[in-house]
């Protein structure tokens, strides 16, 4: 008995020492356990925090960049005030008042804003820094590329041409800031990223076919004309439009590249002088074929008028002389059918528009036509579009 007591005792002993080692064990992992939990949420808290000091001073950073940009760009930018007068439906003429932007393109007293800002002006005034009621006089305009460019006396004055920048080299998602006077509020900023590219808009005036920015930066009324402007400074639009009714944070701006290769011409000859075919034509699909019973021919432009004296008319280019009326439409039927200039296709007015625009007054291009079931190759003689 003694023995099985001792026996006992010592397994009592030996599990007591056992339990104790585990204990301790057991102890040390909670303690392991409980250090790389709290070494985990002190890591976690420190990214956390690590994380908002980063978006905290990105958001300092880019907010100190648009500071300096605009406190730079600020002698620039004028404000432009119009006096004109617009014609209403029933023949009356009316004093009409508008406001627009503008931006120094040159030490010259040059300013390049939209045609659509002093299309109608009797008088133009721009104020600029100190300067108040400047008078600024028409150079030249462009209607169908909605820009123009006025001029006050620079003489006494402090101007400060803005940077163009590279429009070409534009991607979405880029930072930008627009800065304009809209409605009257002098000088206004406002921030955004370019949304898109190569987007088209159709003015009374002016028809862009897959070349107009895209942007968020608010762009309101009396923001035309004015600079959209890259986060280097440089000027890489000129502040438009908006999309009007219920949509927000969508503005366009024509490409600065747009603009300057038009500039020389705007300065020494008050316009552009484009190239020129003479034509009006409809677009040709294979329902209007199928319809018209026109055969071989399921895409290009159905020539419904030649304009007399045009390179078209010099060229020997026929227009229908078939007219038929369907519903609110008037066709002219009987006319060459183009379908492509210079071996590119041409399935529409705005193609051809986009590629009669890429040559220069005098150059010559090789149109394949469609007439009487044949095919015939013409070359014409672009001319320079009239006044």
């Amino acid at each position: 008995m003694f023995f099985q007591r001792r026996h006992n005792a010592d397994g009592a002993c030996k599990n007591n020492r056992y339990g104790n080692i585990l204990g301790n064990k057991i102890k040390s992992k909670l303690k392991i356990k409980t250090i790389v939990s709290v070494f985990s949420i002190v890591s976690l808290i420190f990214a956390f925090a690590v994380a908002n000091v980063s978006a905290f001073n990105a958001a300092n950073k880019s907010s100190s960049i648009v500071e300096k940009l605009f406190h730079e760009l600020q002698p620039s930018v004028v404000h432009i005030q119009v006096l004109g007068f617009a014609r209403l439906k029933n023949g009356a003429i009316m004093p009409e008042e508008d406001i627009g932007t503008g931006f120094f393109i040159n030490n010259n007293g040059d300013i390049l804003t939209n045609f659509h800002v002093i299309g109608n002006a009797s008088k133009i005034d721009v104020s600029f820094l100190k300067y108040k009621n400047v008078k600024a006089n028409i150079i030249g305009t462009d209607p169908s590329s909605d820009i123009a460019i006025i001029h006050i006396n620079p003489k006494g004055r402090k101007i400060v041409p803005v940077v163009l920048g590279n429009s070409n080299d534009l991607k979405v998602g880029e930072r930008v800031m627009a800065i304009g006077n809209p409605y009257n509020l002098y000088q206004t900023v406002t921030t955004g990223i370019i949304s898109g590219l190569k987007r088209s808009l159709v003015f009374p005036t002016a028809r862009f076919y897959g070349n107009i920015i895209q942007t968020d930066a608010a762009i309101n009324f009396g923001n035309s004309g004015g600079p959209l402007v890259n986060y280097r400074g440089h000027v890489i639009g000129i502040n438009t439009a908006k999309l009007a009714g219920e949509a927000q944070n969508i503005g366009f701006a024509i490409p600065i590249n747009l603009a300057e290769r038009n500039i020389p011409e705007l300065v020494k000859y008050g316009r552009i002088i484009k190239p020129w075919l003479g034509i009006e034509a409809i677009k040709v699909t294979k329902s209007f074929s199928r319809l018209f019973g026109i055969k071989n021919v399921s895409k290009g432009l159905l020539v419904e008028k030649v304009f007399p004296r045009s390179p078209a008319y010099k060229a020997g280019i026929r227009a229908g002389k078939r007219i038929i009326q369907m519903k609110a439409m008037a066709y002219v039927l009987g006319g060459d059918i183009i379908t492509r200039i210079n071996n590119k296709k041409v399935d529409s007015f705005s193609s051809l528009e986009r590629m009669i625009s890429s040559f220069i007054p005098g150059q010559i291009v090789v149109l394949k036509i469609h007439t009487d079931n044949k095919i015939k190759f013409i070359k014409v003689k672009l001319g320079a579009q009239p006044s």
